[in-house]
């Protein structure tokens, strides 16, 4: 809204009763982004740091199976539906140091109706970085929306696994679309991001 004589109550420069997640719908997600970027930035330097390479066992990258435990954040379309955060758990197994699929379930709260519940199978696709502890890798999957009503979805996305700390971390993002919703009082296409623990056997 502009200021103007005849609507003062906004003047140049004040932020005073606007609703800037509405006037700004992108902000969210450029700053999620950039603290994305900046994390992975700094756990590659973290990575081929001397003083980082520890006297504990640095788990290698092969055919592996594992468990994930994972805190979640979205980003729907739906304005109506907020920022709803969760978690989730996944199992991965991976046939070869590249290639492997993944089977997770995850929950998040929304603004308005119900519990959002995720159920997806992927394919992952993974590049160990020589002697660095660490994989950055894309994955593409699919499966069943529930919330309101039920629905099929696909997703596609990158994150990094990480394996040169005392315990294996990973994080990261993707964006999920779905058959149906309006994007308006119905659940929309939304973007993920994860961060969470991985123990391997």
């Amino acid at each position: 809204m502009s200021w103007s004589f005849e609507n003062p109550q906004y003047l140049p420069g004040d932020l005073s009763g606007r609703d800037l997640e509405t006037e700004f719908p992108y902000e969210t997600m450029k700053t999620t982004s950039a603290s994305l970027a900046i994390l992975a930035t700094a756990l590659t330097g973290l990575a081929f740091s001397q003083d980082v390479r520890a006297d504990y066992d640095i788990k290698e990258f092969r055919a592996e199976s594992d468990i994930s435990v994972f805190a979640l954040y979205l980003t729907p379309d739906n304005e109506l539906a907020g920022n709803p955060g969760g978690g989730g758990v996944a199992f991965d197994f991976y046939f070869n140091e590249n290639l492997g699929v993944a089977f997770s379930g995850a929950w998040a709260d929304p603004d308005v109706g119900d519990l959002w519940q995720t159920y997806i199978m992927d394919l992952n696709l993974r590049y160990p970085v020589p002697a660095g502890g660490m994989a950055p890798y894309i994955f593409i999957g699919g499966g069943a929306f529930v919330g309101d009503g039920s629905e099929m979805l696909a997703r596609g996305g990158a994150g990094l696994d990480i394996r040169f700390l005392p315990i294996p971390l990973f994080i990261d993002w993707s964006y999920t679309f779905l058959s149906g919703g309006n994007g308006v009082t119905e659940p929309s296409d939304f973007g993920g991001l994860r961060f969470g623990t991985k123990f391997v056997f």
